[in-house]
């Protein structure tokens, strides 16, 4: 299974899909998940990819009866939903869903959960968690057409293997962001990504993770910064080089489909920055 970030919620309209659940993410409840994360997870991992709980970044937290949810990554994954249920007194862990969805796939994840042993509000509120609609438009989305090469395209194939776009949204910081920089001294407005078959297509990014609201942090408009990685289905390490983008979000939504060519990284071909 692959971890990747959640989308915005979007199951329903009217009422609230998480009435009667508690969400309230204490930081004793934070600290408590981080370590049950860990004796779900690190032991079974390799030494060198072993984590502690203080790497455990915990983002919501769902409850209802004995069973309890929450969102949360880890250093070897983007952020999931961990799934629990309280036997004997004792938290056991029962599952985890990682990925983003679409509004109309609520229904399956519903039935997903529920098949778990989860109630029907848990399970409802956690598909309200990991979905997006699909139909709103988002000013900041954008797509890009992926191309491999050959050799690039049969390798991938033969291992089953896919590919992860992941577009990081970005902006020199105005007066309110500018004591929250990063380590270069830009604003990260949030990360966006998608996994989609190593094949040539077209790659879709919702632009959800950026809000209007979120542009008071930024001087002008957003930047972006894309790279195509594999999956890492079939091994620890990554096999391909592609283009990349990393400018003006404006330039990307007017040049798209922007092309990413894909190459083997034995290929030795030289990336090219788009668009």
């Amino acid at each position: 299974m692959v971890l990747v970030a959640t989308a915005v919620p979007a199951l329903a309209e009217g009422g609230d899909p998480c009435a009667g659940i508690d969400t309230n993410l204490t930081d004793k409840r934070a600290r408590e998940y981080a370590h049950l994360i860990v004796d779900a997870f690190s032991k079974d991992l390799k030494p060198s990819e072993r984590f502690k709980p203080s790497d455990v970044e915990v983002g919501s937290f769902l409850e209802s009866d004995e069973w309890s949810a929450v969102s949360a990554s880890i250093p070897t994954a983007d952020m999931a939903m961990f799934f629990f249920q309280e036997v004997g007194g004792k938290k056991q862990f029962k599952d985890v869903w990682g990925g983003i969805a679409e509004a109309s796939e609520a229904p399956q994840l519903i039935k997903w959960a529920e098949d778990l042993g989860a109630p029907r509000n848990l399970a409802t509120c956690f598909a309200d968690q990991v979905t997006f609609d699909d139909s709103a438009d988002s000013p900041f989305g954008f797509t890009v057409d992926l191309t491999f090469s050959t050799k690039a395209e049969e390798r991938l194939t033969a291992l089953h293997e896919e590919v992860v776009v992941s577009a990081s949204y970005y902006g020199d910081p105005s007066e309110k962001g500018k004591e929250f920089v990063d380590d270069v001294g830009r604003f990260d407005l949030g990360t966006e990504t998608v996994q989609v078959p190593a094949s040539p297509g077209i790659a879709e990014i919702s632009g959800n993770q950026v809000g209007e609201s979120d542009l008071e942090w930024i001087e002008g408009r957003p930047n972006v910064n894309v790279n195509v990685f594999t999956a890492r289905i079939s091994g620890d390490d990554n096999l391909i080089s592609c283009d990349f983008i990393d400018g003006p979000l404006d330039d990307v939504i007017q040049s798209m489909p922007v092309a990413l060519h894909c190459t083997l990284i034995e290929e030795e071909v030289d990336a090219e920055l788009k668009p």
